[in-house]
């Protein structure tokens, strides 16, 4: 039994009512997104049910060009009223528009017509009863876990599935749609000491239920990450290699995908201004996309203007092949689209050089600092200069020696980049991001004076 109580079959019927509308109405091109969602949601906490919710949504987007001036409305409801009336709206609002050319829809030739669709939907089959639980498996296992020294409570342990579909079509003769699921648990587990408390998280998602982390290893992971940081303390300011834990080395690729984007680069307004066939990186890291990995959490045939990614190198040997781009800014940097109008495919950092697993990493590191979280900081994104606050653990002789708290880690992007010395085995997943830790030759730590 699917959650949801449409498909994108039905979708695209109504996408291509909406453009049809447009174009009674006189407007020489149209752009229609329709989405539908369902889900459940179970949290549990002290033996209890905490929250139980089934909650779902649709809603209809429609972009309508008068010239090179565009209007969009949106609406909630998808019946034949509804659908003429944001139609008419978009064309109301296109009157109030500047002529902007770079704008307008692609062109059929451009467009995923045929494009392969990786498989990404497959409902979990749960229903609320099982979702529950979870929930309370994973609520048990944090109290239990106790012990005479160290208290451990449930902030939050949750179970949910979620089915979606969505649908594109264009004035251009563009009409296609796909169907999705996104399933997830997740828990947060506080840990009490002599001196304090500490909270950390543990979750698994993934587009198939079945592949979900079992909720016991998960439990596992999440007392021990929580109650290996308490009596935590401050370091020295000094300058010392940095290990970024794989969950918080994903924010790195995060920041460079930034600085790779369309609109930065037309700009100017990145660290890596006119980076393609520039070496910004590495020379033993490759970053690669692909859109068509099955069941990815990041997967899809086109993206928000029905243009197809492909599976390329972003990053090969260090050096830039590939930037993100959208139709406006691939005509404003005179290139086509790379079919990224809603941001990276699935990205995969990779070392041409063995890294090993993360315990090898702590041994070539030697002495130095493993940033397991990243707390309140910035990027300048023009500058690169890179600085935030941090907990993790200090290393020392290869092994850990003691939870680290009330410190910052500083450097520039340009230089992170360039002196990362390996890349470990131990890759974790962070929405459209895979990357394993990140070992960086040298960084700035503040800390105690």
């Amino acid at each position: 039994m699917r959650l949801l109580n449409t498909n994108a079959e039905r979708l695209q019927e109504i996408a291509a009512e909406a453009i049809a509308i447009a174009r009674e109405l006189g407007a020489d091109h149209a752009v229609a997104s329709v989405g539908a969602h369902a889900a459940i949601n179970v949290t549990a906490r002290a033996g209890q049910t905490d929250v139980a919710l089934r909650d779902a949504g649709q809603g209809l987007t429609v972009t309508l060009y008068r010239g090179a001036r565009a209007g969009s409305a949106s609406t909630a409801a998808l019946d034949d009223a509804a659908i003429r009336t944001v139609a008419r709206e978009a064309f109301a609002m296109a009157e109030l528009t500047g002529e902007d050319p770079e704008g307008l829809p692609a062109a059929l030739e451009e467009m995923a017509t045929d494009a392969l669709l990786p498989p990404i939907d497959a409902p979990s089959g749960c229903d609320p009863a099982r979702l529950r639980e979870l929930a309370l498996e994973g609520d048990a296992l944090l109290r239990d876990a106790s012990t005479p020294d160290t208290r451990i409570d449930t902030m939050t342990a949750s179970a949910r599935t979620s089915e979606g579909a969505m649908a594109l079509a264009t004035s251009a003769g563009f009409c296609r749609g796909q169907t999705y699921t996104h399933h997830n648990v997740s828990l947060v587990a506080l840990a009490h000491g002599e001196d304090g408390a500490v909270n950390d998280y543990a979750e698994s998602t993934d587009r198939r239920f079945d592949c979900l982390q079992p909720i016991p290893a998960l439990a596992s992971a999440v007392v021990g990450r929580a109650r290996d940081q308490l009596g935590a303390r401050s370091v020295s300011a000094q300058g010392a290699p940095v290990l970024f834990e794989a969950r918080a080395a994903s924010a790195l690729i995060g920041d460079l995908v930034g600085a790779l984007s369309g609109q930065p680069q037309h700009r100017g307004a990145t660290f890596l201004p006119d980076a393609l066939g520039k070496r910004v990186a590495a020379d033993h890291l490759d970053l690669l996309e692909d859109p068509l990995e099955p069941f990815g959490l990041a997967s899809g045939g086109f993206d928000g203007e029905g243009i197809a990614g492909r599976k390329r190198a972003i990053l090969r040997g260090g050096e830039v092949e590939g930037l993100f781009l959208g139709l406006r800014s691939a005509r404003q940097l005179g290139m086509t689209s790379t079919g990224n109008a809603g941001g990276p495919w699935n990205l995969r950092l990779v070392s041409r050089d063995q890294g090993g697993s993360f315990d090898d990493l702590c041994r070539r590191m030697e002495r130095g600092l493993v940033v397991r979280r990243l707390h309140g900081g910035a990027l300048d994104r023009v500058s690169g200069n890179w600085t935030f606050a941090v907990t993790g653990t200090w290393v020392e002789d290869g092994a850990p020696a003691c939870p680290v708290t009330d410190v910052t880690v500083g450097g520039n992007m340009r230089d992170m980049l360039r002196e990362i010395v390996a890349v470990g085995e131990d890759v974790y997943r962070n929405g459209a991001i895979r990357t394993g830790s990140i070992l960086i030759e040298k960084m700035q730590i503040g800390g105690a004076s």
